[in-house]
């Protein structure tokens, strides 16, 4: 059976069309989780559920042992369900089935009153076969007879549209400026946005629009100086103000390190924004290919005209070294921030910190 997409499932599952094997595998554990919860609780009877549920993990079990629990009959129900978390460390510990094993058997010939559901939370399944898109033993056992989903991994730069595209398949809508905002706030991880994205829920009510202010309120509680207006400063080059505003995120708490990790991404979309804008003319292209909005697009583009290319390996060179001064010196905080915010905007290399012992003069 062919891999599909995580839609595909979604579109079953609502037309209570259920298969009796799921493989759920990819990079985006979180995804795969909830994958699994929704055909658990769209199969489960809960009032049988004691009976005919099992969950077994991939390093407390053989493959024997799963099929021995699928091939059990339901009892007092239409069927039963397993689930399989972390299948891949089961064939790591106890070996891969081949062909001729009681596992190869179930998966051509599965039980018809049972949901059996596997996950392993890799990109190591697909093989290179032709095209590239076959699964590699023993994985192909099972994608070559059941429903498998991937998926995949969902890189920095998609992380606003799949962000709106979660609120609006939830009856919601956000500004662009409030997406921007939000992941700045909560960050890359698809758990921790989900978990944010249902506060904003509850603080929101049953108003359909959020915007930055919502996500200010909820999400960066009372950071009023916050990274983003950090970052217009330094790309408008305005040294005074980026200082300010760099303290005043610290003195509210926020920790060092996620200031260097967002000035690390707007240098690096500046820096894509180089060369994308050779190749392409569209801005709605230019703005996805950067995995922003096209709202911010000329905000980007203006910053770029005050930083050469030597000015921005510059500003990787002074994130790397400030990286390390908070890692290693004495030095505190605010003045790393602050001498780095020289070095960036100035164009000079950081001086005047130690690392490791050492005084990096930009000699």
């Amino acid at each position: 059976m062919p891999i599909v997409a995580p839609d595909s499932l979604e579109t079953a599952l609502k037309h209570g069309k259920f298969e009796p094997v799921y493989f759920l595998f990819g990079d985006e554990e979180f995804l795969i989780d909830e994958a699994c919860d929704r055909i658990m609780s769209a199969t489960i009877d809960e009032s049988t559920r004691s009976f005919n549920f099992d969950l077994l993990y991939g390093s407390e079990v053989s493959t024997n042992d799963i099929i021995e629990r699928a091939s059990a009959y339901p009892l007092m129900a239409e069927r039963r369900v397993v689930v399989v978390r972390e299948l891949d460390r089961a064939f790591a510990l106890r070996g891969r089935p081949d062909e001729s094993s009681p596992f190869a058997r179930y998966m051509r010939t599965p039980s018809p009153t049972t949901v059996l559901v596997m996950t392993a939370a890799t990109s190591d399944v697909l093989g290179r076969g032709k095209g590239g898109s076959g699964a590699k033993a023993p994985y192909n056992l099972i994608t070559d007879n059941a429903a498998s989903i991937q998926y995949k991994k969902v890189y920095d730069r998609d992380l606003p549209s799949w962000t709106a595209s979660r609120i609006r398949g939830m009856g919601r809508e956000i500004t662009p400026d409030a997406v921007e905002l939000f992941i700045g706030y909560a960050g890359a991880s698809l758990r921790v946005l989900s978990n944010e994205i249902e506060k904003l829920f509850t603080f929101v009510g049953d108003r359909r629009r959020i915007t930055a202010e919502d996500v200010r309120a909820v999400v960066g509680a009372s950071k009023v100086h916050n990274v983003f207006e950090l970052q217009k400063s330094v790309g408008a080059k305005n040294l005074e103000l980026s200082v300010e505003i760099s303290e005043r995120m610290l003195r509210a708490g926020e920790p060092p390190q996620l200031v260097l990790t967002m000035l690390t991404r707007y240098f690096t979309i500046l820096w894509r924004l180089v060369e994308l804008r050779t190749h392409a003319k569209d801005q709605k292209e230019i703005a996805r290919s950067l995995g922003i909005s096209s709202f911010f697009l000329n905000e980007y583009t203006a910053a770029l005209s005050r930083y050469s290319m030597a000015h921005l390996r510059n500003a990787f060179e002074s994130l790397l070294h400030a990286d390390i001064a908070l890692k290693s010196s004495r030095v505190e905080p605010p003045l790393v921030l602050q001498m780095m915010l020289i070095a960036i905007i100035r164009g000079e290399p950081m001086r005047g910190v130690p690392l490791y012992g050492y005084d990096y003069s930009g000699a």
